[in-house]
């Protein structure tokens, strides 16, 4: 008579079983339960593979549900990550939109800049209404202070201006805002002076530098469209401005005075340049006008490259001409 045996215990014989590690006895207890237990031989059947038409469809079909089941687990998962890293990309641009700011930003001005001994105060103004002032950080070094600002958009959080004050550890001389020279020597620097004298430099070979200069000073606006030409092959070294479009009589005079005025600023901000010569038109005759340093020095009163060294001086020289 055969032993009945639990459920359970055959259950945990089966993988023996299969592998054939149990002895001839419990193999024959095995085998009796298994042809009267449909449970376990359905359980016995798919450890095995063995299933019937029936249980392999149950199976099949078991295993349809686990994948799409599992597909919608894995569909989750990545649109899970999708917009997670989409909210993390989002938070990195809203954060530098409104908090960061960028690093490099020069367009703002200060009012009401004044400097005491050591004590710097202003207000930093952003340009245009769409940008707020956010943090502003102060180099000093031998008396100079450079002032950096980080601009963000407008927000809650930065509304606009921003007030603050500096104390350096030396009696202040020159006050920069970025690369822009705002303040020196006790007295205010206009925005102009400022822009060419940071345009200053010392080779007329220097094209690109050349360039730099004439748009701080606005040539073109002063004398029209014009190409250039070198004389750097010997000393002295010029620079030859040829205006493109002809000068009619009746602006004749004013356009000479331009290049005059231009030229007296152009030789003192480029230490080797001797002279700037302007080709023109007018009356259908092309003409010739040359300012030379030393011409320069002499209109001026003093020697017109100290305009290249001290910006005070070359604010002088703007406000002789009427350009501040």
């Amino acid at each position: 008579m055969s032993q009945k045996i639990p459920c359970e215990v055959v259950r945990d014989l089966l993988p023996s079983y299969i592998d054939e590690l149990t002895s001839d006895v419990t193999n024959r207890i095995v085998r009796d339960h298994l042809e009267r237990c449909e449970g376990c031989r359905k359980i016995y059947s798919s450890m095995t593979g063995s299933l019937t038409g029936e249980e392999e469809k149950f199976r099949e079909q078991g295993e349809i549900d686990f994948l799409r089941k599992n597909r919608r687990r894995n569909r989750r998962i990545v649109l899970g990550s999708i917009a997670g890293a989409v909210l993390i990309v989002l938070g990195v641009l809203l954060a530098r939109t409104f908090f960061i700011g960028n690093a490099n930003y020069s367009n703002w001005t200060a009012e009401n800049l004044t400097v005491s001994d050591r004590q710097l105060d202003f207000v930093a103004v952003p340009e245009g209404s769409a940008s707020a002032i956010s943090k502003l950080s102060f180099d000093e070094k031998n008396g100079v202070v450079t002032v950096r600002a980080r601009a963000v958009a407008v927000s809650p959080f930065h509304t606009g201006s921003l007030g603050t004050s500096f104390t350096a550890s030396e009696t202040i001389r020159d006050v920069w805002l970025g690369d822009r020279l705002v303040w020196s020597e006790g007295e205010t620097v206009s925005p102009l002076a400022s822009d060419l004298f940071a345009a200053h430099h010392s080779y007329v070979g220097d094209m690109s530098a050349n360039n730099r200069l004439a748009n701080a000073l606005s040539l073109s606006s002063y004398v029209g469209p014009f190409t250039n030409e070198l004389e750097t092959d010997k000393e002295p070294y010029g620079w030859r401005i040829l205006l493109s479009d002809p000068i009619p009589d009746e602006k004749l005079a004013r356009k000479e005075q331009n290049m005059d005025i231009s030229g007296q600023i152009i030789v003192g901000l480029i230490e080797n340049l001797d002279h700037v010569t302007f080709v023109y038109t007018a009356d259908g005759t092309e003409h010739e006008r040359t300012v030379t340093a030393a011409d320069a020095s002499a209109f001026f009163g003093e020697d017109i490259k100290n305009c290249g060294t001290d910006i005070q001086t070359l604010g002088r020289l703007l406000e002789l001409h009427g350009l501040l």
